[in-house]
C-alpha cells in the first residue's frame, strides 16, 4: 500500500491513493523524533521533532498542527493558520478537520490507529484509540468534513497495534459488535482487530488502504505502548507522527 521515504533521518510511509504529496505515516526517527509533549523529552526538544516534520516537507508547509490524545470524539476545526504555542494547548480533541492549503495536520501514536482523509479539497486526521471509536470519532469527522464540501474521501490506515498483539478482557465486545473487532480466541486470550473496527466505521468510503504494519511487532521503527508497559516502564511512550496537508 505505501511507498518509503527518507530525508534527514526521517522515514515516513505514503499511501499511493492519497494525492497530496505531502503526508506520511513516521517512523520513530534517527535521532528519536518523539512529536508528544509529557513524554519523557523537554517541550523545546518535542517542538524542534515537530519542526523536523514539517521540514520533511519543507518549503511547502507553513504551520504544523497536532491533535491531543484524549481518547475523545472531538473534531477540532482549523479555518486559518494557526498561530498558537502547541505545548500550552489545553482542548482536548483527537481529530482535525481543514480545508486550509498549508497548514500540515497530524496525529501521534503509540499503538493506537492513525487515519488520513483526503479529498480535493478539505482533509482530516484522527487519533483512534479504543475510546474515541466506540465514541464514533470517525463518523464525527466524516461528517464535518462533508459538511464543508468534501467529496470523494479517501481514507489511509497506518502503522497500529494489530490483532495478534492486541489482547482484552471479554467485556471489550460489550462496546463493538464481534464481527467489527474480528475477534478471535488464541491460546485462551481474547484478540481484537483495532484496524478492522476503524475499517467498519470507514463503511461510506469506497477508498480505504490499509498499510498493514504492526507497532508491537516493530521495535526499530515504532514507539509502542503495549510494548513499553511490557518492558516494565510506568510511564507513558514516546509517540511517532501521521500528518496530512492540502
Amino acid at each position: 500500500m505505501s511507498a518509503h521515504d527518507t530525508a534527514g533521518g526521517l522515514s515516513a510511509f505514503k499511501s499511493p491513493k492519497i494525492k497530496s504529496e505531502c503526508h506520511g505515516f513516521f517512523t520513530k526517527g534517527t535521532p528519536s523524533c518523539n512529536v508528544a509533549f509529557n513524554r519523557g523529552d523537554p517541550a523545546d526538544a518535542v517542538l524542534a521533532n515537530r519542526e523536523r516534520i514539517k521540514s520533511f516537507f519543507s518549503p511547502k508547509a507553513t504551520s504544523i498542527v497536532f491533535t491531543e490524545q484524549a481518547h475523545t470524539n472531538v473534531v477540532r476545526v482549523i479555518t486559518n493558520v494557526p498561530t498558537e504555542d502547541p505545548s500550552t494547548i489545553s482542548d482536548q480533541y483527537d481529530a482535525i478537520v481543514t480545508h486550509c492549503p498549508g497548514v500540515l495536520i497530524g496525529v501521534y501514536t503509540a499503538d493506537c490507529v492513525p487515519v488520513l482523509l483526503y479529498s480535493e479539497s478539505v482533509i482530516g486526521v484522527i487519533h483512534c484509540g479504543w475510546k474515541g471509536l466506540k465514541a464514533k470519532i470517525i463518523g464525527n469527522v466524516l461528517k464535518t468534513m462533508n459538511n464543508f464540501g468534501a467529496t470523494n474521501i479517501v481514507a489511509a490506515i497506518g502503522p497500529c497495534i494489530r490483532k495478534k498483539n492486541y489482547v482484552v478482557d471479554e467485556s471489550f465486545l460489550e462496546h463493538f459488535p464481534s464481527e467489527d473487532c474480528n475477534a478471535e480466541m488464541l491460546n485462551g486470550e481474547l484478540h481484537v482487530d483495532l484496524p478492522s473496527i476503524a475499517r467498519a466505521q470507514l463503511h461510506e468510503l469506497t477508498n480505504v488502504t490499509d498499510i498493514e504494519i504492526d507497532t508491537y511487532d516493530n521495535p526499530n521503527l515504532f514507539f509502542s505502548y503495549r510494548r513499553h508497559l511490557q518492558a516494565g516502564h510506568q510511564t507513558l511512550p514516546k509517540a511517532q507522527a501521521s500528518v496530512l496537508m492540502l
